[in-house]
C-alpha cells in the first residue's frame, strides 16, 4: 500500500515510550512515515534511533521529584497525585497533540495519552489504542489497574471495577470532557466506554500467560508483546566479567523509585549475599548501587535486557510490561517485587503459571524473605518458563498491529 504518515503518541516512563519506539521500526520497514510523540526526556533516544519526534507531555522522573511524590501500591495515596497530575496535563496535551497530528493518515497511541481518540475524532483519521496490560480492560477475572488485590473472587472484581469507574469518571473524565468542549467535541457520557468500548484497541501481551476474558469476545485483538530492536551491545568490561564467573542475579527497577526502591536497595546486599551468587545492579531512575556493594558486583545504567538477562541466573525487577517480556523472552527465573500498578497484575499471572514464586510487595518484603524467594525461583521448574521463552522468541507483535493500523487506514481513506 502506498506510504502512510502515522503518529505514535504516548505519555510516561521509558515502558510506555519504548514500545511506540519499535513499532515506528517496524512501520518505517514497510515503507511508512512514523513520528513518536513523548516526553521530552526521550527526545536524543528517538532521534537517535532514527525517527521524528515531536515533545507532548512531561518528564515523569521531574515530576515525581518535583512533587516529591513516591511510588506506592496503597490505591488512596496514588489518586490524589493522578488527579492533579490529568487536571494539569490533559488540556495541554490536547493542544499539542493536535498540532502534532495535523496532517497524519493515522495514530496509534499508548501509556498516559488518554486524549489521542478525542484528537482522533476532531481529526477524522482512525486510532488504535495499544494496551500493554490486561488489567487495563473491565473483567471479573482480575481488579482494576489501580487495586494491587490479586486473585480476588469475580464479585469482589465486579465490585472494584464499578467504584473505578466512577472515580475515573470524576477525576479524568471531568478533565476531559472539558478539554473536548474546547475542541467542539461532544461530552463522553462513560470514560469506560469511550475506551473500552468506542476506541479500537489492541493487547500486547502473551494470550496464553494473560488470557482474555471470555465476556470479551473479539472486540480486543491480541498482538503478542513489543519487542524493541536495540543497536546497543553490552559493555566489553562487563562482558568480560559475565564470562569469568558463574552467571549472576541481575536487580533492576527500572522507573520506579521512592521509598519501595529505597528500603529494598537496603536489603539487595545481604538477600543476594546469601545465594552465594554475584550481583548486576541497574541503576535506573532509583539510581540504585550507590550505596557500598560487594567489590566483585558490578552497576550497570544503560545496557540491552535482550542481550543481558539470557546470561544472568535470576532477574529480580518490579514487573514493568517491557521488564517482564525481555524476562520472558530469555527464559530465565524471575522474582518480581510489584510496586504500582500493573505490576501486580503480571506478578500474580507468572506466578500463576509456575514461572515465578509468590510475589511479595516491594514495600513489605524483607531480606530474609527476599533471600528465601530467589532461592525459590532458582528451584522452580523449567518447562514453564522454556516453554514461554520458545513461544515468544517466534512471536512478532509488532506486526500484527502494523497491519491493524494499516487496515484501519486505508478504510479511512476509501471513505474520506
Amino acid at each position: 500500500m502506498s506510504s502512510l504518515r502515522i503518529v505514535l503518541a504516548t505519555v510516561g516512563s521509558r515502558g510506555d515510550v519504548q514500545p511506540m519506539l519499535a513499532l515506528a521500526q517496524t512501520l518505517a520497514a514497510r515503507g511508512h512515515v512514523p513520528l513518536v510523540a513523548a516526553p521530552p526526556n526521550f527526545e536524543g533516544w528517538i532521534r537517535n534511533v532514527g525517527f521524528e519526534f515531536e515533545p507532548l507531555g512531561l518528564d515523569i522522573q521531574e515530576y515525581l521529584a518535583n512533587n516529591g511524590t513516591s511510588l506506592s501500591g496503597n490505591p488512596m495515596k496514588m489518586l490524589p497525585m493522578m488527579n492533579r497530575f490529568f487536571a494539569e496535563q490533559i488540556p495541554q496535551q490536547m493542544t499539542r497533540l493536535a498540532r502534532i497530528c495535523e496532517g497524519a493518515d493515522a495514530i496509534l497511541a499508548g501509556g498516559l495519552a488518554f486524549c489521542a481518540p478525542s484528537i482522533a475524532e476532531y481529526l477524522g483519521v482512525p486510532v488504535l489504542y495499544v494496551f500493554y496490560s490486561t488489567c487495563m480492560l473491565p473483567s471479573s477475572q482480575h481488579p482494576p489497574i489501580v487495586a494491587p488485590w490479586q486473585g480476588l473472587p469475580a464479585w469482589q472484581n465486579d465490585l472494584l471495577w464499578r467504584a473505578n469507574h466512577v472515580l475515573f469518571d470524576a477525576i479524568l473524565g471531568k478533565v476531559l470532557n472539558g478539554a473536548r468542549a474546547e475542541f467542539g467535541l461532544s461530552k463522553m457520557d462513560s470514560l469506560k466506554d469511550h475506551f473500552t468500548v468506542e476506541t479500537p484497541a489492541v493487547i500486547a501481551v502473551d494470550k496464553e500467560l494473560f488470557p482474555p476474558d471470555p465476556l470479551w469476545g473479539e472486540r480486543y485483538p491480541y498482538a503478542n508483546f513489543i519487542y524493541f530492536d536495540d543497536t546497543g551491545k553490552l559493555d566489553g568490561e562487563l562482558d568480560d566479567w559475565l564470562n569469568q564467573g558463574e552467571p549472576p542475579v541481575f536487580v533492576g527497577f527500572g522507573s520506579m523509585s521512592g521509598e519501595g526502591t529505597g528500603r529494598i536497595e537496603r536489603m539487595i546486599v545481604e538477600a543476594v549475599s546469601a545465594t552465594n551468587l554475584r550481583c548486576i545492579v541497574g541503576a535506573g531512575w532509583a539510581g540504585l548501587g550507590a550505596m557500598e556493594l560487594p567489590p566483585t558486583w558490578r552497576v550497570v545504567r544503560e545496557t540491552p535486557h535482550a542481550l543481558l538477562f539470557p546470561r544472568t541466573a535470576v532477574v529480580v525487577h518490579h514487573g514493568g510490561s517491557g521488564t517482564t517480556a525481555t524476562a520472558l523472552r530469555a527464559g530465565i527465573p524471575q522474582v518480581i517485587l510489584p510496586l504500582i500498578l500493573d505490576q501486580f497484575h503480571h506478578a500474580h499471572r507468572l506466578h500463576v503459571a509456575g514461572i515465578s514464586p509468590r510475589p511479595i510487595p516491594m514495600e513489605k518484603i524483607t531480606a530474609s524473605e527476599l533471600a528465601s524467594t530467589l532461592v525459590t525461583a532458582l528451584a522452580l521448574p523449567e518447562a514453564p518458563r522454556k516453554a514461554a521463552a520458545a513461544r515468544l522468541g517466534t512471536s512478532d507483535g509488532r506486526a500484527q498491529i502494523a497491519v491493524r493500523i494499516e487496515t484501519m487506514a486505508a478504510q479511512g481513506r476509501e471513505l474520506a
